[in-house]
Parts: C-alpha cells; sequence; structure tokens
C-alpha cells in the first residue's frame, strides 16, 4: 500500500507533464527551446537523459518570467491547499548522480554522489516500485529527485541506471555529471558550493600575484612549466599560511608537534597532498573542500602560443587563438574574408567564452563590431557593415547564437569535496596500477589465432 500523499504526488506531477505536453502556445515553444539549447550544449546526453528534459522543464524552464509550475497552478484553482503546498516544494527538485545505500519495500536510500548527501526516497505507485525493484545496493543511478514532505522525497520523472561502477568508471560518470548538469553541482549544499565559488576567486587573486597580471602568453611548453612552478608556488603558500616549514616532511613536521596519524593525513588532504593513510583506509573529515591540480591541456603544450586568462568567476582560461586574435582587433588594416572567417572559427570555439568576448569589446570597442555583426549575418556567412551596429546591444545575442552561456558555470579549478578528491586519486591510482600490469602473451591456438 502507497503512501496517500506519494500517490497523490504521482498524479500531480503527470498532469503537470500532461499539462506541459499537450500546449500549443509559449509553453511549447519554451520546451523546444530548452529542449533545442540542451541538446546542443550537452549532444552527448543519452536517449534516457534526453527524455529527463521534459521535466527538467517543469522546473528549470521559464515562460515570460514564471516557471512551468507556476503557470499549471495559475491554471488550476480548485487544487487544494495541500496540493498547492507540494507543488512549491518541487521547486527545490534537482538532478543528481545517486548510489543505492539501501533499499524498503516501500523506497529507497540513496546517496548523492556529488555531495555525499543521504535521501529516503519512497515509491508513488506500483510502476516506479516495479521499475526499481530491478535495482541492487551499489547501483548508481542519475535521477531527478522532488521533495514531498519533510525528509521524504519522490523520484517522479524517468531515471537512467548507470549499474555498479568501478571507481574509474565511477570517476568518469562523476565527470560527465558535471559537463551535462553544471546547473546542479552541490545544488543541495549550498555551504560547498559558496566554498566552491569562494576557492575561483582565490585562485585568480594568487593568479595575479605571481604573474603580476589576469592575462599570460607563452609558448605551450614554456607556459606549462610557468604553470607548475604557480601551482607549487601556491602549495607553498598554503603551508606558510599553516604555519608549515616547506622544506620538512610532514612525517617530521608531524613526528615534533605531536600530531596524530589522523590529523596528519586530514591536513595532507585538505592541501591536496599525496596521501600518507590512504593505504590504511583512513578517511579525512567531511565538509572540507580540495583544490584540483590546474594543468594545461596536452594539446596545447607544443603550440607557438598559449593565452592564459584568470577571472574570479570564470576561471582559467587557455586560449591558443587569443593572440593571433587580439593581433588582428589591433590592427587598422581593413578585414579580408580569411580574417572574418577567423573571427567566425573563434567565436564557435567553446574555450572562448562569453567573458573572453566582452573582455575584447572592452579593449577594442572600434575595431570588435567591424569583425562581428547581428547573428543573421551569419546564416549566409557575411558578415554585415551596419553603419549604427552597437555591440553592446548586440553582443549578448551573437554570444548566443554561437551556443554561449552568458554567466559563468562552475569552473573545473573549482575545490571539490574530500570524498570526490579521494575518488579521483583512486581511480587514477586504479588506471595506473593496471597500464603497469603485463600484459599476458596470447596463447597459440586460442581463439582469433592464425594458422
Amino acid at each position: 500500500m502507497f503512501d496517500p500523499l506519494f500517490a497523490r504526488a504521482g498524479v500531480l506531477w503527470s498532469a503537470i507533464i500532461d499539462f506541459i505536453q499537450t500546449d500549443r502556445g509559449n509553453i511549447a515553444s519554451g520546451l523546444a527551446s530548452f529542449t533545442a539549447r540542451q541538446l546542443q550544449r550537452h549532444p552527448q546526453l543519452d536517449p534516457g537523459q534526453q527524455k529527463l528534459l521534459i521535466h527538467r522543464f517543469a522546473i528549470e524552464g521559464e515562460i515570460d518570467g514564471k516557471s512551468p509550475l507556476d503557470l499549471f497552478l495559475a491554471s488550476q484553482p480548485n487544487l487544494s491547499l495541500e496540493d498547492r503546498q507540494t507543488i512549491a516544494n518541487w521547486r527545490r527538485s534537482f538532478v543528481g548522480l545517486f548510489a543505492i545505500v539501501q533499499i524498503f519495500p516501500n523506497g529507497l536510500e540513496v546517496m548523492n554522489w556529488l555531495t555525499a548527501k543521504h535521501y529516503r526516497v519512497q515509491f508513488t505507485d506500483e510502476t516506479s516500485q516495479t521499475a526499481m525493484s530491478r535495482l541492487k545496493v551499489g547501483d548508481l543511478i542519475i535521477a531527478q529527485l522532488s521533495q514531498i514532505v519533510g525528509i521524504d522525497w519522490a523520484i517522479l520523472a524517468p531515471w537512467v541506471a548507470l549499474g555498479r561502477l568501478g571507481r574509474p568508471k565511477l570517476a568518469v560518470a562523476v565527470g560527465t555529471f558535471r559537463q551535462n548538469y553544471p546547473h546542479y553541482l552541490y545544488s543541495d549544499a549550498p555551504d560547498e558550493l559558496a566554498a566552491a565559488w569562494e576557492s575561483v576567486a582565490v585562485y585568480h587573486d594568487r593568479f595575479v600575484e605571481f604573474f603580476g597580471s589576469d592575462e599570460i602568453t607563452l609558448p605551450g611548453k614554456q607556459l606549462q612549466t610557468r604553470v607548475g612552478e604557480f601551482q607549487t608556488w601556491m602549495l607553498e603558500r598554503q603551508l606558510e599560511t599553516a604555519g608549515i616549514d616547506g622544506n620538512r616532511s610532514l612525517s617530521e613536521i608531524a613526528t615534533d608537534s605531536g600530531v596524530t596519524a589522523d590529523e596528519l593525513q586530514a591536513l595532507t588532504t585538505t592541501l591536496g597532498l599525496p596521501d600518507p593513510g590512504a593505504s590504511q583506509g583512513q578517511t579525512a573529515p567531511s565538509g572540507k573542500m580540495v583544490a584540483p591540480t590546474v594543468e594545461l591541456p596536452q594539446q596545447m603544450r607544443s603550440a607557438a602560443a598559449v593565452t592564459a586568462l584568470s577571472h574570479p568567476y570564470w576561471g582559467q582560461m587557455f586560449l591558443v587563438d587569443y593572440s593571433r586574435l587580439k593581433n588582428l582587433l589591433a590592427s587598422d588594416a581593413a578585414y579580408l574574408p580569411a580574417d572574418l572567417n577567423f573571427v567566425r572559427k573563434c567565436l564557435a570555439d567553446p574555450q572562448m567564452n562569453a567573458y573572453v568576448w566582452r573582455r575584447l569589446a572592452i579593449e577594442f570597442p572600434e575595431r570588435l563590431p567591424l569583425a562581428i555583426s547581428l547573428p543573421e549575418g551569419f546564416a549566409n556567412g557575411q558578415s554585415l557593415e551596419l553603419p549604427n551596429f552597437n555591440l553592446t546591444t548586440y553582443l549578448n545575442a551573437i554570444l548566443t547564437k554561437f551556443n554561449k552561456y552568458l554567466e559563468p558555470d562552475l569552473p573545473d579549478l573549482a575545490s571539490v569535496p574530500i570524498h570526490l578528491h579521494e575518488l579521483f586519486q583512486a581511480a587514477v591510482l586504479e588506471v595506473s596500477k593496471d597500464k603497469s600490469k603485463p600484459k599476458s602473451q596470447p596463447k597459440k591456438g586460442g581463439f582469433g589465432a592464425k594458422s
């Protein structure tokens, strides 16, 4: 027997989805735009995750300043106060990568792998119970959780089963989730989200202090060396702030200071150092964040010139074409067709985000408008020469046309919770051990052997 409140929630959610699907006006247009935008920005979404889009739209969508939930409530004046409160709670719905912790006759206990927070989920009907009966403890799913009442939640939308994953594949799944659902990173852990954003601002301040500017251009190989030196310098600053002599081993420091092994392990994990207690299975206290290593992408290390930009919100950007683009904009020469094609190539480059173009617009307010124009001008590959073209007015439209987010997602260099840091370290170690194992020689006469 299902809890009446949860059974009613399932009915209400189905009504909301029907309301969206049967609309032929603004809601339908909003859904089409939302779906197209998500698939364009995240083409790697599999069919199961694509089915989730309409359910995400119910929560994330906006039509003339109102959400689909608001429009549904306005269309149903006879709904009870209890129903309205239930639907209002769904504004807190979020998508997560969940591990099955326990299975109960009427529900599940799941853990959000991004934040290590646990949730109690109840089934809403026999269909959901039957579908989830195939899950086992340790299995992973991508699902949208909706709060019903208090600490009880439900999975009202389609979910995607990933099975039970080893640490390397789990680390990949976490990274893929981060790419596909940036809006939901740490969305159920505001303290961790705030700490992650703060780490980006701190990184920027350190970058400017070390390099003397928020922009530096060097040959790729040389820039990689300098980035490594910068990372070491930041670690030394952390040690110095913590009152630690960077020239002494951590074991010596621990012995002299009288700290315990757990305290030493917590210190090294927090600073992103090798974990001396990993072999004993020790873990660091929860609630702390660890800064990941930032490296120049491998394909850029042989480039003649790579520009590193830093911003307190947009984070770290490595750009191969930025210096050439700046030189083009700084020149007084008339643009050739090849120049305009290069500008369009740069506009299409996902690494050149909205901040990069806003920065160029400030630095080259007269020349940049001559190189780019209204989105319609690119339909036939032509640049429009408009005497009244105002870059400030049209820049966001152009950026949107070229699939740029106008506001930053949490950058990759942001600090991550310790449990994710430990997962990534363990995954790398496991993959490294697998690669170092000698491959066995194929036996003669076996499958695939040639006679």
